[in-house]
C-alpha cells in the first residue's frame, strides 16, 4: 500500500497579508497606543522628534480586521487602479506578439554574434525591467528567450538567463516603475521618479553586472557543454544544446506594420510620463490616464475594432488584479496599526536603537530589514504599501533622507527577487528551463552577493552625503 504524504500548509501572499492583519490587530491589545505630532512642510508631512506620548488604548477586534482592509483598498485607489491601468497596456502589448517578434528578428540578424544578440535582448529587456514593462510579463518571454538560445545552438538555461537577468537587471533598480517605485515615493510624500539621475548609473552598473554573468556562462557552455545546468551523466549532449526545428521557424518571421506601432505607443507612454513625472509633478492619476490613451489606441489600432479593444483591456486589467490587490490588503494592515494607535508607538521604539548609531548604520539596518521583508513579501508594490508608512516616519525620527529610505526598500526587495522561490517569475522560469532550483541557486549566488555588497555600499555612501533626489 502507498502511503498517502500531506504537504505541508504554506500561505500565499493574500493569506499571509491577511494573516499580518490578524496579528497586527492582536497588537493593538498588546502595544501601549501613542502618537507623535506632525506638521506639514512644502506639502510633506513629517513627525516631530520628541513629542511622542502615550494614548489610550484602542484594541481592534475582528470586525475592524475586516474594515480595515477595505479602508486600505479605498486609501490605496489611485495607486491600484494604476497598477491596473498600467497592467492592460502592457498586457496589450504582449498580445500583438510585437516583443516576440523582433526578439526573433534580432537572433537572426546577429546570428554568429552571440555576445552581439545577448547584448541587445538584455539590454531591451532591461530598459523594460527599469520602467516596469516586463514585470508581468517576464515570465511570458522566457519561452521566447529558450527558442532564441535553441536557435542559436545553445541550452535552454542560458535562454532562462537573459530573460530573466535581462528584465530584472533593470526591475530591480526602477528608475520609472511606476507600481513599485512610484508608490514608495508616492508613499514618502517624494515627487514620483524624482533621484533619476542616479537610479540610472545603479542601473547601468547592475546591467554590466548580470550581463557579464550571462556571456561567462555562454563561454563556459561553449567551451565545455557538460558545463550546461541542463546536463546530466549519460544525457547526450546534442538533446540539450540547440533545436534545429527552432532555427527554420526564425526564417519565417515578419513584422507587421500593426507591431510596429504597438511598440511605438507603448515608448511614447513612457516617455511622456516620465517627461511628466520629472517635470510637472505628475502623479498616479495622471500616469494611469497616459497608459488609458496608449491601451486603447493600441487596440484599436492593432485589433481594429472598439469593442475588441476594450475586451483586450478589461483582459490585460485582469491578469494584474493579483499585484493591485496586494496593495489594498498591505495598506489594510497599516490601518489597522494606525486605528489602534500602535503605528507611531512601533516606530518610537524601532527609532531609539537606530538613533544610537546614527543615520548612515540606520539605513544600512533599514536597508537589512527590508530584504528580511522581502523574504515574505515577494510582490514589491505590495511591500512598498507595507513597510514605507513605517520606514518613512523612522527616516524623519533618525535623519535618514525620505529618498534614502525609498532607495534602501528597493534594493532590499530587488536583489532578493531572484532568489526567493515565492516569486512566480523565478519559479515558473526556471519550470520553462527544465532546471533546479538548487542547481540554479548555487549558481546565481555569488553574482547575488556581490549586488547585496554594493547596494550596502550605495545606501551607505547616499546616506553620507544626505542624498534627497531632488
Amino acid at each position: 500500500m502507498s502511503k498517502k504524504t500531506k504537504k505541508l500548509w504554506a500561505p500565499n501572499v493574500y493569506s499571509l497579508l491577511f494573516l499580518l492583519a490578524v496579528f497586527a490587530a492582536i497588537l493593538t491589545w498588546i502595544i501601549p497606543a501613542g502618537s507623535f505630532e506632525r506638521q506639514t512642510v512644502d506639502n510633506v508631512t513629517e513627525v516631530i522628534p520628541g513629542t511622542f506620548a502615550f494614548t489610550e488604548m484602542q484594541g481592534q477586534n475582528p470586525w475592524d480586521v475586516f474594515q480595515a482592509i477595505v479602508t486600505g483598498f479605498k486609501n490605496q485607489v489611485s495607486l491600484i487602479l494604476m497598477i491596473l491601468f498600467v497592467g492592460a497596456a502592457v498586457n496589450m502589448l504582449a498580445g500583438t506578439k510585437a516583443i516576440d517578434t523582433i526578439f526573433t528578428k534580432l537572433a537572426r540578424a546577429v546570428k554568429g554574434k552571440e555576445e552581439i544578440a545577448i547584448f541587445c535582448v538584455m539590454a531591451f529587456m532591461s530598459l523594460g525591467g527599469a520602467t516596469g514593462v516586463f514585470g508581468n510579463v517576464t515570465l511570458v518571454l522566457i519561452p521566447i528567450g529558450i527558442f532564441l538560445s535553441q536557435a542559436m545552438g545553445f541550452d535552454k538555461t542560458l535562454g532562462f538567463f537573459m530573460i530573466f537577468f535581462g528584465s530584472f537587471s533593470g526591475f530591480n533598480i526602477g528608475w520609472a516603475n511606476a507600481g513599485v517605485l512610484g508608490i514608495a515615493q508616492t508613499i514618502a510624500e517624494l515627487p514620483i521618479f524624482s533621484g533619476l539621475e542616479v537610479r540610472l548609473f545603479f542601473h547601468a552598473v547592475n546591467f554590466i553586472l548580470s550581463y557579464g554573468f550571462v556571456i561567462l556562462y555562454l563561454k563556459q557552455i561553449k567551451k565545455d557543454p557538460k558545463k550546461s545546468l541542463n546536463y546530466e551523466p549519460g544525457v547526450d549532449i546534442s538533446t540539450i544544446m540547440g533545436d534545429k526545428e527552432a532555427s527554420k521557424k526564425m526564417e519565417d518571421t515578419v513584422v507587421t506594420k500593426e507591431q510596429v506601432i504597438a511598440m511605438l505607443l507603448m515608448a511614447a507612454g513612457l516617455l511622456t510620463v516620465v517627461f511628466g513625472a520629472l517635470n510637472y509633478q505628475w502623479g498616479a492619476d495622471k500616469i494611469t490616464a497616459t497608459f488609458f490613451v496608449v491601451a486603447i489606441v493600441m487596440g484599436i489600432i492593432c485589433y481594429r475594432d472598439m469593442n475588441i479593444a476594450f475586451n483586450h483591456f478589461i483582459k490585460g486589467c485582469s491578469s494584474c488584479v493579483t499585484a493591485a490587490f496586494i496593495v489594498g490588503f498591505a495598506n489594510g494592515i497599516t490601518v489597522l496599526m494606525q486605528n489602534g494607535g500602535i503605528l507611531d508607538t512601533i516606530v518610537y521604539y524601532l527609532s531609539i536603537p537606530i538613533n544610537m548609531f546614527g543615520p548612515v548604520v540606520g539605513a544600512v539596518l533599514m536597508y537589512i530589514a527590508d530584504v528580511i521583508v522581502s523574504l515574505f513579501i515577494s510582490s514589491g508594490s505590495g511591500q512598498a504599501a507595507a513597510v514605507m508608512p513605517i520606514m518613512v516616519p523612522i527616516a524623519d525620527l533618525t535623519g535618514i533622507t525620505r529618498q534614502v529610505a525609498v532607495q534602501a526598500f528597493q534594493f532590499g526587495d530587488g536583489f532578493t527577487n531572484c532568489i526567493v522561490p515565492t516569486v512566480g517569475t523565478l519559479m515558473g522560469g526556471l519550470g520553462f528551463a527544465q532546471l533546479g532550483y538548487g542547481k540554479y541557486l548555487k549558481k546565481v549566488m555569488p553574482l547575488i552577493i556581490i549586488q547585496i555588497a554594493l547596494a550596502l555600499i550605495a545606501i551607505i555612501v547616499l546616506q553620507s552625503i544626505g542624498w534627497t533626489g531632488l
